[in-house]
């Protein structure tokens, strides 16, 4: 594929957990990039959407007509390999110490680059963010809007809950609209989904990765947001967020998504209020945190642009109706199913809106 994706640095307060420096990657209108990318989402009526790579559904969703739940099925097919596998001598080949900003740049440039080459594109045109991430608690993670905004995008949670990378359900609905607080059982946004089943633990890439994982030289793992759903889904390093995990230490990771832009009108009032509320918290707290949130609002307000993480959807061939005969086909291929799961099915299926 002949490159021309532009790189800039990612000046954008996304207010999440970061450890470095972020790209902005601009993927242009033209040659090879008008056609749609190997990975995609496809879009049927009411909420139907099918992810797939490579011509293979990797996840069917279904989100009821007042975001309150949303069911999950997964594909026969596994996702290719979006990402080249990291030989030694590129994890060898970074030259600066573990951790540090410059570690975390080189790493994002190379995996910038990576998906620029990749001969199963995830990147479509439009503009892209790529950026270190840190993933948080259960308890710290950001609950589910039960209606979505009606603004276009909205922000990339963090990421929590990697130990998801080792369960493979199926099938499986959540529930979005409990409305209880992060940690108290209700699902939140943020959580992290496989692409495919985990690897054995004794498994030769995964027992190489904990040596990386022990010494702190494990090379991030890449996550795509998927906007429309509140999940990281993993394009890159299932086995050493494995090996992560098997090590107790917290693993390296790299958020990718889409991005939105508009530009936000001049609101005197708000300016104002915001201004002198910048002005009241500054006149009694000098602290570092309350200094550097002050000026990222500032910043944010007279920047007049607003960014947001967003999920582009294709149309889905055939409609809902398609998407209902894939789902089938996976059913009848399934006909045992377990008692608990009967539920979920029916109305994953349901041809009703809610």
């Amino acid at each position: 594929m002949h490159s021309s994706v532009v790189f800039t640095p990612d000046d954008t307060d996304w207010r999440l957990p970061g450890a470095g420096p972020g790209l902005l990657l601009d993927v242009p209108g033209t040659g090879p990039w008008l056609r749609r990318p190997s990975f995609h989402v496809e879009a049927a009526p009411v909420y139907r959407l099918r992810i797939s790579s490579g011509g293979q559904p990797l996840l069917w969703l279904r989100i009821d007509d007042w975001w309150g739940s949303c069911g999950f099925l997964r594909g026969h097919a596994l996702a290719p390999g979006l990402i080249p596998p990291l030989p030694v001598t590129e994890v060898r080949g970074i030259p600066h110490e573990p951790g540090t900003s410059a570690w975390w740049e080189s790493w994002t440039w190379h995996l910038a680059r990576a998906l620029e080459r990749s001969p199963q594109p995830v990147l479509h045109v439009g503009r892209w963010c790529l950026r270190p991430l840190q993933a948080v608690t259960r308890r710290e993670s950001a609950p589910y809007p039960s209606v979505p905004s009606g603004l276009t995008g909205g922000p990339a949670d963090p990421p929590h809950s990697l130990e998801g990378v080792l369960r493979w359900e199926p099938l499986w609905v959540e529930e979005w609209s409990s409305g209880g607080p992060p940690g108290d059982g209700s699902v939140s946004s943020g959580a992290v989904l496989p692409l495919r089943a985990p690897s054995a633990g004794n498994d030769g890439r995964v027992k190489s990765w904990r040596k990386h994982a022990r010494a702190g030289t494990l090379p991030p793992a890449l996550l795509l947001y998927l906007e429309v759903a509140g999940k990281w889904l993993v394009l890159d390093g299932h086995d050493r967020l494995h090996a992560a995990l098997l090590e107790g230490v917290p693993p390296p990771l790299l958020g990718l998504w889409a991005v939105f832009e508009e530009e936000v009108p001049e609101d005197p009032v708000r300016r104002e209020g915001l201004q002198l509320s910048v002005e009241v918290q500054l006149r009694s707290k000098t602290a570092p945190g309350v200094i550097d949130r002050a000026n990222r609002a500032l910043v944010r307000e007279f920047r007049g642009l607003r960014r947001a993480a967003v999920t582009r959807a294709w149309l889905l061939p055939g409609g809902v109706e398609a998407w209902r005969s894939e789902v089938l086909s996976w059913r009848r291929q399934h006909p045992l199913l377990p008692e608990t799961e009967k539920g979920d099915w029916e109305w994953l299926l349901s041809p009703r809106l809610g």
